[in-house]
């Protein structure tokens, strides 16, 4: 984890000094139950359950757990290679309708967890995004027991639902800009900006990068910090912010490049109970010039 010292320092000094924030009382009952399942084992034998696998499709081919269904995060986009979301929500629902589920169905997502890039915390972000209240990630490891390369049955499509989606969940490219370039105002209003991408990223030593990144003071903390060995949301890292001052009602930015591992650390920080995150989906592409 990297921060800008001089930011955290006058971080900690004036944190007792400024009144705390309203908690967002919707998001909070919103996601109670990924909250609540959050801290306990996941059940995968509830038959209501559907059990969605965001790896490739050779890797799922090889060996998969038990009905779950192959679904990346990519059939939830416009254009995968800038992270952006189906315009349409409509086409959105569609998709997850003849996939079987609607936002009261109970969802498990998972992947290669930390050996990924996030992938499983995208699509879940994306499904709290339409509407889900049900959404858990993990480490298809996990379920080595439950592996089998057997087919899984076709899935039973649902009537079409009309999604509602969160809009509080994202944050558009000018207000992003308005945030990032006031980091005093931040320090007043108790928002905080996290760059989740890794640390060789955010030191622009990353030649992948989509260019040199100007630094708009934020914390840099790594998406795979968010999550256990086991593609679940760790507890751990909630007592890490909280040391650093940062509360479950404080607004929290996340951003990486093209939104996916932003997504993953936002899932993530909604499951443990923040209650004002926004993922700023188009990344460090739609904001340099």
């Amino acid at each position: 984890m990297r921060w800008c010292g001089v930011f955290l320092a006058a971080i900690f000094l004036v944190s007792c000094q400024v009144a705390p924030t309203r908690v967002n009382q919707s998001q909070k009952r919103e996601f109670q139950m990924v909250v609540g399942k959050t801290q306990k084992p996941i059940d995968i034998t509830n038959e209501q359950t559907v059990i969605l696998d965001t790896r490739p499709a050779f890797d799922y081919g090889l060996n998969r757990v038990q009905n779950s269904r192959h679904f990346p995060w990519q059939n939830l986009s416009e254009k995968p290679e800038t992270g952006e979301l189906l315009r349409d929500p409509r086409q959105a629902a569609l998709k997850l309708s003849l996939a079987g589920m609607t936002p009261s169905t109970p969802v498990v997502i998972v992947g290669k967890g930390l050996r990924g890039d996030g992938e499983e915390g995208r699509l879940a972000w994306t499904l709290l995004y339409l509407g889900f209240h049900d959404v858990q990630t993990a480490s298809v490891d996990l379920f080595r027991k439950n592996w089998t390369q057997n087919p899984s049955p076709p899935a039973q499509n649902v009537a079409p639902w009309t999604p509602s989606p969160r809009d509080g969940m994202l944050i558009a490219t000018e207000d992003f800009r308005v945030l990032a370039a006031n980091p005093k105002e931040r320090l007043r209003q108790r928002a905080w900006i996290i760059d989740a991408r890794s640390a060789a990223e955010y030191f622009n030593k990353d030649a992948k990068a989509p260019g040199p990144t100007p630094d708009i003071q934020a914390l840099q903390i790594e998406w795979k910090e968010f999550f256990n060995s086991d593609g679940r949301p760790s507890w751990t890292i909630r007592k890490r912010l909280n040391s650093l001052g940062i509360r479950p009602e404080d607004r929290i930015v996340v951003i990486s490049n093209r939104g996916v591992r932003s997504s993953a650390a936002a899932y993530a920080l909604t499951a443990l109970g923040f209650t004002n995150v926004q993922n700023f989906l188009g990344g460090w592409r739609a904001f340099l010039p």
